[in-house]
């Protein structure tokens, strides 16, 4: 089922404004959530009334799951992947030390029977509105010079893609980079892209960035596929700039475990019932200062966008667990998917034939191909973009609410809340990572480095309508 027939509208249309959190809700948080068009959560971290009290006055809500990269301290995944659903080169599992996480075989029917899985029970049962799919620009990362795995593991996206509309209808669709892939396969099946790093100092003297833009418009205008950006610098700049775009923004610093409280100003309450809401004056300017300041009084948002943007100070609901900007993030020229090296010879099996969006089996299905491979010269695999701070889970039991109005949901002892706040803090530290490896666009990726990519004759060609 793609985006056609019964569908005539994007969920994501009339969204001007969103905030990406992946760290643990508190009520103040939840009440604040409540002033976004759209939030992007772990919905490992929320039961079902959480969700529905954050979208009591319109709110939408996107749950994370990774599509192309499992976590080893995900074990309850972990111990449910066979075989086949890794991806592996030279007879090996790829693996990126940096987070500790392997590449996954999109192509593989017994993972993506796990990936539906853990939409139902973390998306579905929980009442959120769909999902944001990170990691899929690992394909275009790892395999655009490799022809024939590149089209098995579009193939395989689009299969998973294809499954989970017939399944769960229109919920909303969101993947994270692979704007290739966007292009030339997803499409017709996503609501949604996000772009990261989303910087006006960088994009404005990019040609590749310019041109991208252009892309992603057509895109747009030809599959009605909406670019959130986000960017984690030069605040206003980049807003104004995403605003002009037609894209929708958010401007990040933190690595998003802190919630930035009072950005936005809810001004009518479109909730299907209206009820009396207390909003926040409509100047919109926080008086609150942060413990640690994480943005200049001169980052205050002039783009002309239909909701208040970020004011001059703001206020942190919580103190940075890692250090929230890189010293590497000074780059002239924002990193597209990094392909990898031209020395890489595929000897991958015939593509795996996907499975028509009609088939509702699950992740009980038998892998019926041998593990994805591929034989490559690298002995450093490309990296993904920036990654948030929690994984795929395949928890099977979701935790449900009989009285979705009942009060707060039972609170954790203070065993497992200092076991969170251990977890918490290494994905910060994870995510900061790879988020400053993403934007360190000067330093080698395999034999070649970014800047050297932008000028191959395949990335030339990297998109073409």
């Amino acid at each position: 089922m793609s985006k056609t027939g019964a569908q005539t509208m994007n969920p994501l249309d009339g969204v001007k404004n969103y905030q990406v959190y992946y760290g643990h809700p508190t009520e103040t948080i939840i009440k604040d959530m409540q002033n976004y068009d759209l939030v992007i959560i772990e919905p490992l971290h929320y039961t079902k009334a959480q969700v529905e009290q954050i979208k009591s006055r319109g709110t939408k809500v996107l749950g994370y799951i990774s599509v192309m990269e499992v976590a080893t301290w995900n074990t309850g995944l972990m111990s449910k992947l066979q075989s086949g659903d890794f991806f592996t080169r030279n007879g090996q599992r790829v693996h990126y030390p940096e987070w500790d996480s392997y590449l996954t075989n999109i192509a593989s029917p017994h993972f993506q029977g796990l990936l539906l899985t853990e939409i139902q029970n973390q998306v579905i049962a929980k009442g959120i509105d769909g999902v944001f799919m990170d990691t899929v620009g690992d394909i275009d990362n790892e395999h655009l010079n490799n022809p024939t795995v590149l089209k098995q593991q579009r193939d395989g996206l689009v299969n998973f893609l294809k499954e989970a509309r017939a399944r769960y209808g229109n919920i909303a669709m969101v993947q994270n980079w692979g704007f290739d892939t966007l292009e030339t396969s997803t499409a017709p099946y996503v609501d949604g892209i996000m772009w990261e790093s989303f910087n006006a100092d960088t994009i404005k003297s990019d040609a590749w960035s310019q041109n991208m833009i252009k892309k992603l418009q057509a895109v747009d205008t030809k599959h009605s596929v909406k670019t959130l950006t986000i960017s984690t610098r030069q605040s206003a700049e980049s807003h104004k700039l995403a605003a002009d775009s037609k894209f929708i923004h958010f401007h990040e610093a933190d690595a998003y475990v802190n919630w930035n409280a009072g950005l936005v100003t809810r001004t009518k309450d479109t909730a299907p019932t209206p009820a009396p809401v207390v909003v926040a004056p409509t100047t919109e300017t926080s008086t609150a200062t942060k413990p640690e300041a994480t943005k200049p009084a001169t980052e205050t948002s002039t783009a002309p966008k239909p909701v208040a943007t970020k004011p001059a100070t703001e206020t942190s609901t919580a103190p940075k667990p890692v250090a929230t900007k890189p010293a590497t993030e000074t780059s002239t020229a924002p990193k597209p998917e990094a392909t990898k090296p031209a020395t890489e010879t595929s000897t991958a099996p015939k593509p795996v034939a996907t499975k028509p969006a009609t088939e509702t089996s699950t992740a009980s299905k038998p892998v019926a191909t041998k593990p994805a491979t591929e034989t490559s010269t690298a002995s450093k695999p490309t990296t993904a973009p920036t990654k948030p701070t929690a994984s795929t889970s395949t928890t099977t039991k979701p935790v449900e609410q009989k009285d979705s109005k009942q009060a707060e949901p039972k609170q954790k002892t203070e065993k497992e809340l200092k076991k969170d706040k251990k977890k918490a803090k290494k994905h910060a530290k994870k995510h900061a990572a790879k988020h400053a490896k993403f934007v360190e666009h000067e330093k080698a990726k395999g034999n070649m480095c970014a800047k050297a990519k932008h000028k191959t004759a395949g990335f030339l060609n990297f998109f073409k309508f």
